[in-house]
């Protein structure tokens, strides 16, 4: 069901500077009819002529389409762009929207509680006027979603070893996982940005947000943040277009993406990471042998559910029922022991449990 916003309904919002792990959008491209935008830089659709010094001849002339706003790190993009019709052609304005133009209130993304703001920052350029109201009706493509979250380096790196050894296979040179591992930047990546197989290849990066701060973004960070945090990383995916929004039956409206629950976009992206990755699992069969028969079902249950990205506390309190007093005193110490005797000593698994956070965190719990 489509959901939509009522622009009245608008909160001011809490400024907060802290991170928080959920999701929020981090950019995306709007649009709007140009016949409810004015105009106040006319340098947007003004014509551009190259001229020859030695003659003054008028050697070529264009429609200049494009305005560009750089503000401490915060870059934004204004063009006007023409959309035909069955019968005529439109006139659009396009801006690129990112929720570093939210300032320091970058790391809560662009939400329904600080889209005022936003909509105030981009009218703050004096670059075009909209009202608030056309803004929430914009059509919207390439939208990123975004998710912060904390892990050290040395876990996510084995956290990424786990799903590229578990990536999708495919022969398409455009396809695939793809680890960078510099010094100062550090993620693992699925598919090219602009790829248009949503379906199958969908574009999806997981990347640290410290390195990011302290290196490309580091003029944003150093005006507008009053801390960079350590060991933070970021995972995004990207929902390309109107067809691509159908496929989870949402419009595609700005409002229609700011009405969006924690759990709907935590569903676009495990349709995404359902595309890039094959369901875990972990042959324990060599080591069957060292567990006695008794036990043998019990711990392979243990590592079916670890693998599923289950938590050890959640597994446990899951098997232990409704068991009370000494009886679940006795199953819990027994499952304990099992743990420590047969699953930790297996390789891999002797840090699983920061690495299975990490993996129930990005999402990879299939």
């Amino acid at each position: 069901m489509k959901t939509t916003l009522d622009p009245k309904v608008i909160v001011k919002p809490r400024q907060r500077k802290s991170v928080e792990p959920s999701w929020s959008i981090d950019s995306l491209k709007v649009r709007i009819p140009l016949s409810k935008v004015r105009v106040i830089d006319e340098s947007i659709r003004e014509i551009v002529a190259r001229v020859s010094l030695s003659s003054g001849e008028v050697l070529e002339s264009k429609e200049n389409t494009k305005a560009s706003r750089d503000d401490k790190g915060i870059k934004t993009t204004f063009s006007i762009e023409q959309r035909a019709t069955k019968f005529d052609t439109i006139p659009y304005l396009i801006i690129l929207i990112n929720a570093k133009q939210l300032k320091c209130l970058y790391f809560e993304g662009i939400r329904i509680s600080n889209v005022s703001l936003l909509h105030s920052y981009l009218m703050s350029l004096e670059v075009v006027y909209f009202s608030l109201n056309e803004l929430l009706k914009s059509e919207c493509t390439d939208i990123d979603f975004k998710k912060d979250f904390k892990a050290k380096e040395l876990d996510i790196k084995k956290a990424f070893d786990t799903m590229q050894s578990h990536a999708t296979p495919s022969k398409d040179y455009d396809k695939g996982s793809k680890l960078f591992w510099q010094k100062g930047n550090k993620g693992l990546q699925f598919n090219k940005r602009n790829s248009t197989k949503f379906d199958t290849a969908p574009f999806l990066k997981i990347y640290s947000k410290t390195l990011d701060l302290k290196g490309k973004s580091n003029i944003f960070a150093l005006n507008y943040l009053s801390i960079i945090h350590e060991d933070l990383w970021r995972i995004e995916y990207t929902i390309k277009n109107k067809k691509h929004l159908s496929r989870f039956d949402i419009g595609n409206t700005f409002s229609d993406l700011l009405s969006l629950s924690q759990e709907q976009m935590e569903g676009m992206c495990d349709k995404s990471l359902k595309a890039v990755l094959e369901q875990r699992t972990r042959d324990v069969n060599e080591f069957e042998s060292e567990i006695p028969a008794r036990h043998i079902v019990l711990v392979n249950s243990l590592i079916w559910h670890l693998d599923n990205g289950n938590q050890w506390s959640i597994i446990k309190s899951n098997l232990l029922g409704s068991l009370k007093g000494t009886n679940r005193s006795k199953k819990n110490t027994q499952l304990d022991e099992l743990y420590k005797a047969y699953i930790r000593p297996i390789e891999g698994y002797n840090k699983h449990l920061a690495i299975d956070s990490i993996l129930n965190q990005i999402g990879y719990t299939f």
